[in-house]
């Protein structure tokens, strides 16, 4: 009886978790904005004009690390070349 109450904890656990996961993905990325009906005023629909470029941004923002210029990263993949003079900054 023991082990059986056991197993069903450890099961309501990992729901648990699994369920907190989930709901941390969930708010990794903004919600889309909705668009206005055809009959909007002008405004709603620079109010969403802005709206989605905001929206873009934030989806398409660089997340990790510093951005390299494409001589280093040549260098840091392909390892010196004797055809190049450049050193990595």
């Amino acid at each position: 009886m023991a082990t059986m109450l056991r197993s069903w904890t450890m099961l309501a656990a990992l729901v648990v978790c699994l369920l907190l996961c989930w709901s941390s993905f969930s708010v990794a990325y903004p919600a889309k904005p909705v668009m206005p009906n055809n009959n909007a005023p002008p405004e709603e629909w620079a109010k969403y004009h802005a709206a989605v470029r905001h929206y873009v941004n934030l989806i398409t923002r660089q997340r990790y690390g510093k951005r390299e210029t494409p001589e280093e990263m040549a260098w840091l993949l392909f390892g010196a070349d004797s055809n190049q003079d450049f050193e990595p900054r």
